[in-house]
């Protein structure tokens, strides 16, 4: 097996090469930065969540973040994608750029090679709880199953321009609505591996609520669609978290956990974070997110995944490749 970084979360680590963006001066040198690994005889398994980390607000990934992500793939690294989105959202340029792997739902489905690997679902006792509970404070529901999506009230309205709309999601999602609408379904599944659900200012519920409700029996975090009328949450099984994901994808892999990377930039990033190796949160990440990781680095369109991919010596030839 390859030699592992030998670190521990925290720790100080040797200073990394200082990254100059193109379209800013010259930095001075960065200071130390936890969780860099100057081993580079290590391949890396490398967990990406999509909205905000590879993808901004426009549904755009920078393109200094395909470079990094080609160059990476080129020196032998793995990269997975770990996100709450299922496969029905996955744009096929991002599978075009040659992830080996999904992590979807927050954990609750895995896939490598096109083989489904793992497929957690809620019960459907408890998805009628939920919904009854759901309905009853006039939530948006958008309910994620293995290959379908059934939408509840208005949720699709969130990332819909028209004026006439109660549009709350920043940026241009027609390329996400494109997407999704062959799996489109009305109402509630019998099973489900997700929901997202969108509370408005209006309806009088917070997430709180819901986690007041729930968070005994399920998994209620904060959801990662920037909005301003309302709040949106996530809810999964009880424990299930993209960590639980991460650690049976590179199980599967048989690649050590101190091997493994992850970036992200939400509240349902925080143990994927935790968990990896190394833990990396986008500089236009939550507090939370921030907090969870080992360092930050800048924001999605500041090339955030490029300037980390390169601190973290993603880009450099390993002694195997060289």
């Amino acid at each position: 097996m390859p030699l592992a970084c030998n670190r521990s979360r925290g720790a100080p680590a040797s200073t990394p090469r200082t990254v100059a963006l193109e379209r800013h001066p010259p930095r001075a040198p960065a200071p130390p930065l936890p969780g860099i690994c100057d081993d580079v005889r290590v391949k890396r398994l490398v967990f990406l969540d999509v909205d905000g980390t590879l993808l901004n607000h426009d549904q755009q990934l920078p393109e200094s973040a395909r470079r990094a992500l080609a160059r990476a793939l080129e020196l032998g690294h793995e990269l997975v994608m770990c996100t709450g989105r299922g496969k029905a959202e996955i744009y096929p340029f991002l599978w075009d750029i040659g992830f080996r792997g999904l992590v979807g739902y927050n954990g609750a489905y895995g896939e490598l090679d096109g083989t489904i690997v793992f497929n957690d679902q809620m019960p459907q006792q408890d998805v009628a709880e939920i919904a009854a509970w759901m309905d009853s404070v006039k939530a948006d529901c958008l309910w994620q199953t293995r290959s379908d999506l059934y939408l509840v009230r208005d949720f699709l309205d969130l990332f819909r321009p028209s004026s006439e709309s109660n549009q709350s999601i920043a940026g241009d999602w027609s390329a996400f609505l494109e997407q999704i609408a062959p799996y489109l379904r009305e109402g509630v599944p019998e099973t489900a591996a997700k929901l997202t659900f969108h509370l408005a200012a209006q309806c009088g519920a917070t997430l709180a609520d819901a986690q007041a409700r729930f968070g005994d029996r399920f998994s209620v975090v904060a959801g990662s669609l920037a909005h301003d009328r309302g709040v949106t949450g996530e809810l999964t099984a009880l424990g299930m978290n993209k960590s639980v994901g991460l650690v049976k994808v590179a199980d599967r892999l048989d690649v050590r956990l101190e091997d493994t990377i992850a970036l992200g930039d939400s509240a349902n990033d925080v143990e994927m974070l935790t968990r990896a190796g190394i833990g990396v949160a986008m500089g236009n990440g939550t507090r939370e997110a921030k907090a969870a990781a080992d360092w930050v680095t800048t924001s999605i369109d500041d090339d955030g995944l490029a300037v980390a991919f390169e601190r973290l010596g993603l880009l450099e030839p390993t002694e195997a490749s060289t």
